[in-house]
C-alpha cells in the first residue's frame, strides 16, 4: 500500500500533477496489487475530482483523516459533536477577530460551509480544496440549522501576522480533550475529532486490505503527515519538507514535489523490488 500526501508533496505548487506519469505508474502499481490512498486536509469531492478517472480503484483518506472512502463507498467518518463544535467557534470568537482569519471552514463528509461574507479571494481558495462549498449566513448557527448532519472537521487559515505556534499553544488549553489541532501548512490549522488522523485511517485501510506494516510506503510534506509517516521504516518526506519532517521520516525524496517527487520515487522502489 502506498499512501501519499497531496498538496506540497504529490501535487505540484499550481495544483496539477503529472498526469501522463501517474498513469503509467498507477498501472505497474495495479500489475503488482499495490493498493494507492490519497491522503489530505481536503475534502473527499476534491480527491474525487483529482483522481476521477481512478476514483473506484482507489481509497481516499479526507479531512486529515476524519473522512476515509474507498472508492466511492464511505468507510468511516469521526464527527464532531455539536457541544464540542460550539466551544471551538466560541474559543475562536474570543481570541482571534476577522483581522486574524482569512478562511474559516466548517465540514461535514461531503460539503463544506463558509460565512456568506468572505470576500471572493478567499471564497476561491476554499473552493480549491473544498470543492463543494455552500455559504451560510451564520456559522455559528450552522449546528442547529442542521441538527441532523455529521460535522468533521473546522479549517483556519490565519493570516501571515498570526504566530501559528502561539496558536497551537493557546488552542490547545481551551480545545475540549475529545479534539485535536494539527497543522496543515499553508498557515492552516484543522481542529477534529481525536481518532480522525490520517494515521488512523491509514491503519482502518491496513486492516481492510490485510497489509503488513513492512508493506507501507508514505510520502508527506508538513506536521499532519508526522504519524503516518511514523507508521513505516518505508516513509519518505519530500525533499521540500521542512527540516523537522524530514528528520523523522526513514527517507527523503531526491526530487521535490514540483519535479514529480512521489512519482519517480514509486518508481525506483517498483524498480528496486522487481
Amino acid at each position: 500500500m502506498i499512501a501519499t500526501d497531496l498538496d506540497g508533496t504529490f501535487l505540484h505548487d499550481d495544483h496539477t500533477y503529472n498526469q501522463r506519469l501517474f498513469a503509467k505508474v498507477f498501472r505497474q502499481l495495479q500489475k503488482h496489487h499495490i493498493y494507492f490512498v490519497a491522503a489530505s486536509g481536503s475534502s473527499y469531492p476534491r480527491l474525487a475530482r483529482e483522481f476521477a478517472p481512478y476514483l473506484d480503484q482507489m481509497a481516499f483518506i479526507s479531512q486529515n483523516g476524519s473522512v476515509i472512502h474507498q472508492g466511492r463507498q464511505l468507510l468511516q467518518t469521526y464527527p464532531i459533536q455539536a457541544p464540542a463544535l460550539a466551544r471551538v467557534m466560541h474559543i475562536l470568537d474570543r481570541f482571534y477577530g476577522p483581522q486574524d482569519i482569512n478562511q474559516l471552514v466548517v465540514s461535514g463528509p461531503q460539503t463544506s460551509y463558509v460565512d456568506q461574507h468572505m470576500d471572493q479571494h478567499n471564497l476561491a481558495i476554499v473552493k480549491t480544496f473544498y470543492e463543494r462549498v455552500q455559504p451560510v449566513a451564520d456559522l455559528r448557527q450552522l449546528f442547529s440549522d442542521h441538527p441532523q448532519e455529521e460535522f468533521t472537521k473546522i479549517s483556519i487559515n490565519f493570516a501571515d501576522h498570526v504566530d501559528l505556534s502561539r496558536v497551537a499553544a493557546t488552542l490547545d488549553q481551551y480545545l475540549p480533550a475529545s479534539l485535536i489541532i494539527e497543522n496543515s501548512g499553508f498557515n492552516t490549522d484543522l481542529i477534529g475529532d481525536a481518532h480522525g488522523t490520517k494515521r488512523n485511517g491509514l491503519a482502518l485501510l491496513q486492516e481492510k486490505f490485510n497489509v503488513a506494516d513492512n508493506e507501507i510506503v508514505t510520502f508527506g510534506d508538513n506536521e499532519n503527515d508526522l504519524g503516518m509517516l511514523a507508521m513505516t521504516s518505508q516513509s519518505y518526506a519530500m525533499q521540500n519538507a521542512h527540516q523537522v519532517i524530514r528528520m523523522q521520516a526513514g527517507h527523503v525524496t531526491a526530487r521535490d514535489n514540483n519535479h514529480d517527487g512521489v512519482l519517480k520515487t514509486i518508481q525506483e522502489i517498483l524498480k528496486n523490488n522487481k
